[in-house]
């Protein structure tokens, strides 16, 4: 039996074991029994229990091995003789046998352990999760300012006195900052007191042991507590339904960004009867294999027995325990211990065979390590094809020097052609792509295979952080925008997969038919991803399907990055241009979501009725609106600023320069506000968010010179057009009338690419239109395409104009506003009448351009 974090050496088996025979003898290293099974076992201490627990990504690690986070909460107890609130020594022996026994590496104590319980846990192979306790805002009276400076100021005395006394001690996993802080509590202090000490806390124990962990045990009412200086997000939850649990886990994944998610209380209590003990086991059971399942990095039961002091006095009626008062067992331990030796490897699901396949193009500064990591997973079916897109570099050598690499080598053809190469040669079910800068974790391709948990779940991927030991600069870059980010629809469904980490049934692939070659830098992951929802295909989203994917370093480099998707973007924008905005950006459904930069300016609370709903969800609003004034306003601004030598003709010119760049400097000023610098930098936090601005208000710039550069030409890429029939007659309001060679559909939709290759904006319908597509012929004006077969064996073809009513109207009454001051400006009434104009000889002349004409009436 091997035991997380620690092993046992079997000495032999027995039937059961009694009461006396769990006892822990004097010596902790020397023979113990199961209490389980009976089974004799003799502790060693585990290589690694002198090196501190590490945040790993959404995991832990010690000594660069996976630490497997099983926890069971412990106390607190009866007050004894020091006051500590724990047994005495040869009670704690005897728990932390049997509690190590059961499979535990983790036990969590609500307030500091004692010297003799380190001791005890340390020679057993246990770590603790240690609960700094000091008296909080729920114990106050009214709302006194002295008396929450009190609490606060108690609190940091309490935690730097903890960090002090644990500095360096690896025996203590983390540190956590409180437990539940009511939500009456936050609701009635002020949620920005209680959030600021918290994150002052966090500040004292980096001061004082800038490597320990430190967490705070949060619960569902009050999920919307900032916590983004913390290590690891920590919850406490008890849901006795199996879908509400995952759905919720799912969220907090979310909240959890790019930190690991704890579980710091879960189990239901048995009851006094056996039935309630069988459905305490029955629970539990589900409720660990779920965890498992949505990558929550540990796990602490509630708890590990009856025994329970609160106040100083004991607790009745609860049974939570795994064991009764007594120590004997209950079912649920048998259930924990099994979990406990188990990863998400072991759990019940028809592993897909998968095939990870790497392009790489000039990519042997990076391809090494990526392979390093990808041939060292334990996937039951798995192969690793590296698609070598003519290097000149040492790319083949490098892949040739691992065994277990197919190499395919050709001639340079770009990113979407390398791809399609991959697909060809892989034999997976699963086909899994992963840029060669990129790596994975251990559990990757087991959470990856996960996320396709429907049978209409047709692709999925997971997230891609930078690695630890990346420079500043591409912390700088990981935060700015126009990362390979995910665009969720919610907390496990994606509107797009970055192609650093996706992947997709082999079935899929070949019914969308692969991707489109004429993405040879960028851009053949959002063609793909959209294409598979255009078919009623999902793509699945896992949160702990994680790959570390190196940044670009520096701005030149970012700023190049930018323009290569500014052009890529232009290429999406023509074959998909119902999903852009006139402005060229994104019409995305879901949200932009990337763990490393917030993207809300506000947030709303539900709170239930008088403040009673269980579950307190938190509503982000606004980062789509600011987003979008950075893509859109910050190009406007920069032209306008252009117009700024107009003020030595009069001020007045001068004033939109001027809002401009007052408009630039606020977006400065809140990009610098919601950047989130490195959790653990010590100094130049100031400077670290102002290089983030930059890159915020730069990229927009960058991205808009680049994809209307590349616009008219992205157009004429546009391939696969079908001949359009001749015009057979002319009518007056520029009709054509054409044969009818074909179905009317198939004629529409020939129409449609015909007019996008002459660079028409052409957006489809949704079906509930009396036309064929919405064209945008001009800035105030649309134009709608119809076609209709009659009279029999003809086909008649027309576009009808629409005026833009809301844009005309608004423009309207801005040049009768500055008329009012200037007669001169009312002249700009000319701007949207000769819009219009253009649009109405467009609309007339658009059939017979397309459609050649026979004979003329």
């Amino acid at each position: 039996m091997t035991g997380r974090g620690g092993k046992f050496d079997t000495l032999d088996s027995g039937a059961g074991a009694t009461d006396q025979e769990l006892e822990a003898p004097e010596n902790p290293q020397s023979v113990l029994r199961d209490p389980l099974s009976g089974r004799r076992f003799r502790p060693t201490d585990p290589a690694h229990l002198h090196l501190p627990v590490e945040v790993d990504g959404k995991f832990f690690a010690a000594g660069g091995e996976r630490f497997e986070f099983r926890g069971v909460t412990y106390g607190t107890f009866e007050p004894r003789s020091d006051g500590a609130l724990f047994p005495e020594r040869e009670r704690l022996e005897t728990d932390l046998a049997k509690i190590r026994a059961a499979g535990f590496s983790v036990v969590r104590t609500y307030t500091l352990p004692t010297d003799d319980l380190l001791e005890v846990a340390a020679g057993f192979g246990l770590r603790v999760l240690g609960g700094v306790f000091y008296p909080d805002w729920r114990y106050l009276l009214g709302t006194s300012r002295r008396a929450s400076r009190r609490v606060a100021r108690e609190a940091r005395r309490e935690v730097r006195a903890a960090a002090r006394r644990f500095a360096g001690d690896p025996r203590i996993l983390g540190l956590s900052l409180g437990n539940e802080v009511p939500a009456d509590v936050l609701r009635w202090q002020g949620l920005e007191t209680v959030a600021k000490t918290l994150s002052e806390l966090v500040a004292v124990v980096r001061e004082e042991d800038p490597t320990r962990l430190v967490t705070y045990a949060n619960y569902p009412t009050a999920e919307y507590l900032p916590l983004e200086n913390i290590d690891f997000l920590m919850f406490n939850v008890f849901l006795e339904r199996r879908e509400d649990f995952r759905r919720y886990l799912s969220k907090l994944q979310h909240l959890a960004g790019d930190r690991p998610l704890v579980l710091g209380e879960i189990g239901i209590p048995a009851g006094d009867d056996p039935d309630g003990e069988r459905h305490q086991a029955e629970v539990l059971d589900w409720q660990l294999q779920t965890a498992i399942e949505r990558g929550v990095a540990g796990t602490c039961v509630f708890q590990w027995t009856d025994e329970w002091w609160v106040g100083g006095a004991p607790v009745t009626g609860w049974d939570f325990g795994l064991t009764r008062e007594d120590r004997s067992p209950r079912p649920a331990l048998q259930v924990a211990s099994d979990w406990n030796e188990r990863t998400v490897r072991d759990l019940d699901f028809n592993w897909p065979s998968i095939s990870v396949v790497i392009c790489a193009h000039n990519a042997a500064a990076t391809l090494d390590e990526c392979l390093r990591h990808t041939s060292s997973l334990d996937y039951p079916d798995l192969e690793i094809v590296v698609v070598d897109d003519g290097s000149r570099d040492a790319t083949a050598e490098i892949a040739r020097a691992y065994s277990e690499v197919r190499l395919i080598q050709i001639e340079h053809s770009g990113l979407a052609a390398a791809r399609n190469a991959g697909l060809e040669a892989a034999d997976g079910d699963l086909v899994a792509y992963l840029d060669s800068d990129a790596f994975p974790t251990p559990e990757w391709p087991y959470y990856l295979a996960l996320a396709f948990d429907a049978p209409d779940v047709g692709g999925a991927g997971g997230p891609n952080l930078p690695p630890y030991d990346e420079p500043p600069q591409a912390e700088v870059v990981a935060r700015a925008p126009g990362g390979p980010v995910q665009v969720l629809l919610s907390d496990d469904r994606a509107e797009h997969v970055p192609g650093c980490n996706m992947a997709f049934w082999r079935m899929v692939l070949t019914e969308i038919g692969g991707f489109d070659p004429v993405y040879t830098i960028a851009g053949d992951d959002v063609d793909a991803c959209w294409k598979v929802l255009s078919r009623d295909w999902k793509i699945g989203f896992h949160p702990a399907a994680l790959v570390w994917h190196r940044r670009r370093q520096g701005l030149r480099h970012y700023l190049r990055q930018q323009r290569e998707y500014g052009r890529s973007e232009a290429l999406v924008e023509a074959r998909h241009p119902e999903r852009f905005t006139p402005a060229g950006t994104a019409r995305w459904r879901g949200r932009i979501y990337n763990s490393l930069t917030p993207s809300f300016m506000w947030q709303r609370i539900y709170r239930g009725a008088y403040g009673t709903a269980a579950y307190q969800s938190v509503y982000q609003g606004g980062g789509d609106y600011l987003d979008l004034v950075h893509q859109v306003g910050i190009p406007i601004a920069v032209m306008l600023l252009l117009t700024a030598p107009l003020g030595l003709i009069s001020p007045w010119l001068a004033v939109p320069a001027a809002v401009a760049l007052l408009g630039l400097v606020v977006l400065g000023l809140i990009d610098m506000a919601r950047t989130q610098p490195p959790r653990r930098a010590h100094k130049g936090g100031l400077r670290f968010r102002a290089r983030v601005a930059a890159h915020h208000l730069l990229q927009p710039l960058v991205r808009f010179w680049a994809r209307n550069r590349h616009r008219n030409g992205a157009r004429r890429d546009l391939n696969g057009h079908q001949p359009l029939p001749d015009t057979v007659r002319s009518l007056p309001g520029g009709i054509v009338v054409v044969p009818e060679d074909r179905p009317r559909s198939e004629l529409a939709a020939g129409l449609v690419s015909a007019l996008r290759a002459r660079g028409v904006r052409a957006l489809p319908t949704s079906g509930w239109e009396d036309y064929d597509a919405r064209l945008l012929l001009s800035t105030f004006m649309y134009g709608e395409l119809q076609t209709s077969s009659h009279p029999e064996g003809f086909v008649q073809v027309r576009v009808r104009t629409r005026p833009r009513l809301r844009r005309l109207t608004g423009i309207v009454a801005l040049t009768l506003a500055a008329a009012w001051f200037d007669p001169l400006l009312g002249l700009l009434v000319l701007v949207p009448a000769l819009s219009l104009v253009k649009g109405a000889v467009d609309a007339r002349r658009l059939p017979g351009v397309l459609l050649r004409p026979r004979e003329a009436s």
